[in-house]
């Protein structure tokens, strides 16, 4: 019997999965739910006449938060695309898991290997002469004549964290792109495109790229990406504030982020590392949603108090390693919200975080 979606069970004092008297069936529940949030598209801010994303209540006790805000862009143009293969290495790293698809530059159908030395060189920024638009789905540039390994830098803006890819281009060009090299589970070392810009650049002219994340997303996934382009250990800050050296050049993470949360309304900064008063979710369960045209995951978190709690901050924590191979946690995330949402006392309360790139 397929479960009823809107309706979650009530907890029974021996029973963690409440009136499904199995995991299998609690599992089978939030699949179904994950199935029709997938295609439910991000409310429309009236105010601001934009697309944003945020926390809603699906039904009493289900709660859903959608993300993304993260952008590229070169220095002087608009916004671009960041391709479905950089969606897919980032939810890799959230989920420390690999994904498989027709990935690579040499449209290779293989898998991240994110368990291991996935990144094999520093970050690669192409330039070519094609001319056709940008796509969520570019693997290569239309027609690339040269690469060039540029610098890395990172700062913390006021609204983002800014990882600054630049170089100098030697020709004329009208397409640019940012690749890097990774190591797959089956098909070796494969180039894959992170993101495409059509423009207009002179020869010998400096190009600065910018990959920013904005709220909700904090210091801790940028310091990771920046470590991950210039494939080498970086400093970053655990959730206790303690600075440590992260294996970004060997960078499998050892475990999937999770969700946490908080009576706390903590304010958003770009440089938070952790959430005021946190406690962890039970985070059994991560959907994912991979096809050609989107990318999607879920993190799905239960929590079922003996008294109703109001949550005002949610965030994501990941583990990952360091130099010596010990596991640190650090905050990648922090969502407050605009408003506080109820964990009902007697029933599991299920938060869903939705990223969905498209």
């Amino acid at each position: 019997m397929r479960p009823r979606l809107g309706i979650y069970p009530t907890p029974q004092a021996l029973n963690p999965y409440g009136r499904f008297d199995s995991r299998r069936k609690t599992l089978a529940f939030i699949d179904e739910l994950s199935k029709e949030l997938l295609y439910i598209k991000p409310r429309l801010n009236r105010q601001n006449k934009l697309f944003e994303y945020d926390a809603y209540e699906y039904d009493k006790g289900i709660y859903v938060i959608d993300v993304k805000n993260i952008k590229g862009h070169v220095k002087g143009s608009g916004d671009n695309l960041l391709t479905s293969y950089y969606w897919s290495l980032l939810f890799s790293i959230l989920r420390s898991y690999g994904f498989c698809d027709n990935m690579s530059m040499s449209r290779v159908v293989d898998c991240y290997k994110f368990a291991t030395d996935i990144n094999i060189d520093v970050i690669k920024m192409v330039y070519g002469t094609g001319t056709t638009a940008e796509s969520f789905i570019d693997y290569t540039l239309i027609s690339q004549t040269g690469e060039i390994t540029p610098s890395v830098a990172i700062g913390y803006l006021s609204d983002r964290t800014r990882i600054t890819v630049s170089g100098t281009i030697p020709s004329d060009s009208s397409e640019l792109g940012l690749y890097q090299r990774l190591d797959t589970a089956g098909s070796g070392n494969q180039n894959f495109l992170f993101a495409r810009k059509i423009g207009s650049w002179r020869a010998n002219q400096a190009i600065a790229w910018y990959n920013d994340y904005l709220s909700p997303w904090v210091r801790g996934i940028g310091d990771f990406m920046y470590g991950f382009y210039r494939n080498a250990n970086i400093t970053m800050v655990r959730i206790d504030g303690v600075s440590f050296t992260a294996r970004t050049s060997n960078p499998g993470t050892p475990g999937t982020a999770y969700l946490v949360a908080s009576s706390d309304l903590v304010s958003w900064s770009p440089t938070l590392i952790a959430i005021s008063n946190a406690f962890s979710l039970n985070n059994y369960y991560v959907d994912v949603s991979n096809t050609r045209y989107l990318r999607a995951t879920f993190f799905h978190g239960l929590y079922s108090p003996a008294n109703n709690i109001q949550v005002n901050t949610i965030g994501l924590y990941l583990p990952v390693y360091d130099s010596l191979g010990n596991i640190q946690i650090v905050c990648v995330m922090v969502q407050p919200l605009s408003s506080p949402v109820t964990l009902y006392a007697g029933r599991n309360n299920l938060i869903v975080l939705r990223i969905v790139a498209m």
